[in-house]
């Protein structure tokens, strides 16, 4: 692929998500930061259960670490603008789905090397871990 192929999919990809994002009233998301519920469940999810979910799967297959860690750094990274286009797709709760992207996105400042540090500790040995 050329770098004009490269950067013009990037642009439209960059296109599609702000467009969307774009298309959700503050109004909405302010109402949204205030569904407790909602949020704390996708919050719980997002970075307890799925890392946890990884870290199954890379004891249960008994991974390499460069696969292992790969698979705990996908399951402990935040949800991304992806689950948007989907949301906008089947008519769901965009503004719900944008307000969990943000506050996930800013969590996983905090909880993405919690997690790395957690289940690579527990999946290999100590020189991994430490490397991270």
């Amino acid at each position: 692929m050329g770098v004009a192929a490269e950067v013009g999919s990037n642009l439209l990809l960059f296109a599609l998500v702000f467009g969307m994002s774009a298309t959700v009233d503050i109004k909405d998301i302010k109402r949204q930061v205030g569904n407790r519920n909602a949020l704390l469940t996708g919050v719980f999810l997002q970075f307890v259960v799925l890392p946890f979910l990884g870290f199954a799967v890379v004891k249960a297959l008994n991974l390499s670490t460069a696969m292992g860690v790969t698979l705990l750094v996908v399951t402990s990274s935040p949800g991304g603008s992806y689950s948007n286009w989907w949301c906008s797709m089947f008519n769901a709760d965009l503004a719900l789905s944008v307000t969990m992207t943000a506050i996930s996105t800013l969590l996983s400042i905090i909880m993405l090397p919690i997690n790395l540090t957690i289940y690579t500790t527990f999946s290999y040995s100590g020189d991994v871990p430490k490397n991270l």
